[in-house]
Parts: C-alpha cells; sequence; structure tokens
C-alpha cells in the first residue's frame, strides 16, 4: 500500500486527519455506519515437497471502505493510500447507498494496546528464512527416516503477519492490531502391499516458533502424521451404518464446527439454517454447553478486536442444550435487534466482514473419559479427525472424515479401523450425546476454514458420546449390539 507523510501514521498505516475525512464522506449521503479497514500483511513460508525445498514471500495492503444502509453493505477498496482516491471511493460508496441526508462524525483515537494481551514472545515476522529452512529441513528428515514404508512426505512453516487498521463511525474509534500467525503442517504417505494411506498433523497459532511445544512441537506434529498414515496401513476398514460413536477430546471438536457452528452464524440464519427460529429452545442435549471464543491465548480465532473493531469476547451458543445466542456481525445484529458478539470477520481487505466462528468449543463434562469408553458395549472410537469437512446449512447435513479410529467392544479398544467418515444432520448429534467428559482441549488446527473467504479457526471438545451416529466405511454393514 503507498503511503506519504500526509497520508500515514506511524506505522504505514492511515492517519487520523484522514480516516475522519473517509468517514465523512462514507456518510454524506445517510448510512447506519461506515468503517475503514487498512491492512499491511506479510506470508513467508518453505516447504518441502518430496525432498524439494521452495519457499516464498509476498506483501500486500491495501484499504477496504463499507458503508451500511438499510441493512445492506455497499463496498469497495483500493490498493492505494492517495488521500484524494481514497476520499472519492467513499463518495463512490456513499452514492451507491442511495441515501440523501446528512450526517457528521469524528473519530477518536483508542491507544493501541499490545496484541492479544501481550501474548507473544516474538512476533512471528522477525523469523527469519533462514529458521524457517532450518525448521522444515528437521521435519524433512524426520518424516522420511527409519521406515521404508514412507513414500511422500510434505512439510511446510509459514508466517502471515497482519497490520491492521479500524476506524469506525458505530465504535467512534480507531483501533489497530497486528495479528503475527504461524503455521506448521505435516503430511506422510506411506505405503505397503499395494496400498498408500496419508498421514496429517498441524497446528497454527499466534507467536514464532517458540510456541510449538510439547504435543504441539514440530518434532510431535511430524511424528503423529507418520503415526497416523502407519496406523491406517495396519488398520481394516470401518464398519458401516449407524452405531455409538465416541470422539477423543481436542481436534475432533472440527466435528461440531462443521454440524452446526456454521448453521449458527447469523448470516447462515438469516438464510434459514436449521437453526433458524430455534432461539430459546433445546437444540442439544442437555449435558451440552458450546461456546465460541476468540480471547484464547495464541489460538488461531483469537484477536484483540475483530476485523469490524469489537473487542473479542466468548460467547456462549448452547447452555445447557438450549440455543442462547447466534454469531453476528455488526450488520446482522443491527437487522435482528441483537447486540454484535465480535464475530466480524474478513479474510484481508478485499472482503466485507461477515460472521464467522473463532474458537469453537464444546465446554467439560463430568465423566472420566476412560469411564465413557468403558460404558460403551460396542460402537467405534474416534481418535483423530480428518481433514476438514462440508455442511448443507439449509438442512444440517454434514459429512467429516476420521484418520485414526478403533471398535470398541465390551468397552475396550481391540481393533484399529481405517477410512471411516461421519455423517449426520447437526441437531441429531448434538441431541444424541449421552456422555460429556472432563477432559477439555482446544486445539489450535492448522489450515483455514472456508465461507467464500478463508480464516483460521480453533476447534476444541472434551472426550464425548454419541449415542447413535452413521458411520460409513468400505468394511461390513454394522449389525447392532450383541446379546
Amino acid at each position: 500500500m503507498a503511503s506519504s507523510d500526509e497520508s500515514s501514521a506511524p506505522g504505514g498505516l492511515l492517519a487520523p486527519e484522514l480516516l475522519d475525512d473517509i468517514l465523512r464522506a462514507a456518510l454524506a449521503r445517510g448510512a447506519e455506519f461506515a468503517d475503514v479497514y487498512a491492512e499491511q500483511a506479510y506470508y513467508a513460508g518453505v516447504v518441502s515437497d518430496d525432498r524439494k525445498i521452495t519457499s516464498a514471500t509476498r506483501k500486500e495492503g491495501g484499504v477496504g471502505i463499507r458503508v451500511v444502509k438499510n441493512g445492506h453493505t455497499y463496498y469497495a477498496l483500493a490498493a492505494s493510500a492517495d488521500p484524494a482516491e481514497l476520499v472519492g471511493l467513499a463518495r463512490q460508496v456513499a452514492d451507491a447507498a442511495e441515501a440523501e441526508r446528512e450526517r457528521d462524525v469524528a473519530v477518536r483515537i483508542r491507544p493501541a494496546e499490545s496484541p492479544l494481551g501481550g501474548q507473544f514472545t516474538r512476533d512471528s515476522a522477525q523469523v527469519g528464512m533462514d529458521e524457517k529452512l532450518a525448521i522444515v529441513r528437521a521435519g524433512e528428515e524426520l518424516a522420511w527416516s527409519g521406515d521404508d514404508r514412507v513414500r511422500q512426505a510434505s512439510v511446510r512453516f509459514a508466517d502471515h503477519v497482519r497490520h491492521v487498521q479500524i476506524a469506525s463511525s458505530y465504535t467512534r474509534t480507531v483501533v489497530e492490531q497486528t495479528l503475527g500467525l504461524s503455521e506448521y503442517h505435516a503430511v506422510v504417505y506411506a505405503g505397503s502391499a499395494g496400498r498408500l494411506q496419508m498421514g496429517t498433523a498441524g497446528r497454527a497459532m499466534y507467536g514464532g516458533p517458540e510456541c510449538f511445544t510439547g504435543d504441539d512441537s514440530f518434532e510431535a506434529l511430524t511424528k503423529r502424521a507418520r503415526e497416523n498414515a502407519f496406523f491406517q496401513l495396519d488398520a481394516e476398514d470401518a464398519p458401516r451404518g449407524m452405531m455409538p460413536v465416541v470422539f477423543s477430546r481436542g481436534a475432533n471438536g472440527v466435528l461440531f464446527h462443521e454440524a452446526c457452528g456454521h448453521g449458527m452464524e447469523a448470516d447462515l440464519i438469516e438464510r434459514g439454517s436449521a437453526f433458524a427460529g430455534q432461539l430459546g429452545k433445546p437444540v442439544a442435549s442437555d449435558l451440552v454447553t458450546l461456546l465460541d471464543d476468540g480471547t484464547i491465548p495464541h489460538a488461531p480465532g483469537s484477536f484483540g478486536v475483530d476485523d469490524e473493531g469489537v473487542p473479542a469476547q466468548k460467547t456462549v451458543l448452547v447452555d445447557r442444550g438450549v440455543l442462547v445466542n447466534h454469531m453476528h456481525s455488526l450488520v446482522t445484529a443491527m437487522r435482528a435487534s441483537a447486540a454484535p458478539t465480535g464475530n466480524g470477520r474478513r479474510e484481508n481487505y478485499r472482503y466485507p466482514p461477515i460472521p464467522r466462528m473463532r474458537n469453537t468449543y464444546i465446554a467439560a463434562g463430568e465423566s472420566a473419559p476412560e469411564a465413557i469408553i468403558a460404558a460403551t458395549d460396542r460402537g467405534l472410537y474416534a481418535q483423530e479427525s480428518g481433514w476438514g469437512g462440508q455442511v448443507d446449512i439449509v438442512t444440517g447435513q454434514f459429512t467429516t472424515g476420521v484418520q485414526v479410529a478403533w471398535l470398541i467392544e465390551h468397552g475396550r479398544l481391540v481393533r484399529p479401523v481405517r477410512g471411516a467418515t461421519i455423517s449426520g444432520v447437526g441437531i441429531d448429534v448434538l441431541k444424541g450425546i449421552d456422555m460429556v467428559g472432563r477432559d477439555l482441549e482446544v486445539t489450535k488446527m492448522s489450515g483455514r476454514c472456508g465461507k467464500g473467504q478463508a480464516v483460521p479457526v480453533g476447534v476444541g471438545m472434551p472426550t464425548v458420546r454419541v449415542r447413535s451416529v452413521l458411520v460409513g466405511g468400505k468394511g461390513d454393514a454394522w449389525k447392532g449390539d450383541r446379546t
């Protein structure tokens, strides 16, 4: 994004006086509110794919101007910081809103705070390419080492640093934050006896390499990707049919991200999702409390303020089985006469904000995780989630994969199975939860959640059991409980 001494504040973003001029022009023909979103972003990554190292860097920036009138959004963007161009663009957006009455506004500067409460020990932008290369080479060697069943491996480490400035007539403030997301991901393909299986593992978090520790260390993630691939080579095909399923804690929360999270985003509620018209009604077992939280340290769905300048917060969506909230942006909150929840997010300055999940998870219950398995006579244990999923937001029908699973017999894990998929209707699955563990874990997922634009998210859950859900697999049809 181009800048000049007259148009830019320290850090290369826009000066307060220019932001005030842009907002005045945007509101000149009448609107509920307007905002300006300025961004400078830097990406740098290293990838080893089949022992071939490549690197990439990217720098981009620009300004998005939004006017909201009668609940409708009018949006324009520019890659320049030229004051005349930006003020002229704001006038064009105002004209598009087809309003006539005058409105004046002044912005008040809110002092910038350390991003996410100062949780960073090192900004990821300070991680040089040599350090990234060393991380990837170590992962590459570990992925290939010691087992001739490895057929292919890919290891990636990247960081994406966004300097963001949001000026809003709604909040009457200008806020700035820097978000430095680091991501590590390993994929291993293992082959034996004519079969080829893929194992994956990865994490993304705000902070530098020093945040990748313990079970989330680079070494642990690479080993997990290998083990997941080897596990599937040695497993039998998963059975198919309706059966009890016990889900392990942590990353399996992607199931509920797909099954019900999207359906609780307010713009999809407006389009008739399965959760429309359900506020105040039971949508889950009374053992289930579901939250969406933008305040968890280092988690990929966290931030100081959302992309509309609304402070991050923790939102209870389902309270002991009852739907009590939707996830709102400013626009959907205005249309619903509801309070914004800090869920207005965008991929970058090219997109207007829409309601998106942050870190979505089921709260801890009271059961010991081992007791949940022991209480299941026959069923499936989903230990490690697969990669992504999909949902029909109108019907609530979803599908997601599992890469590591076991058959349960007489309360014990007895045989590994591969290729399991989980399908169902979100509300039905929520209502079918009959045991919830006390071992909550929120996972800092790698990758992105797509919804027309892609954003990082976190997921989580304790161990839970669903009394009956549809499992897909290439194995025999499920014959039900044995007598």
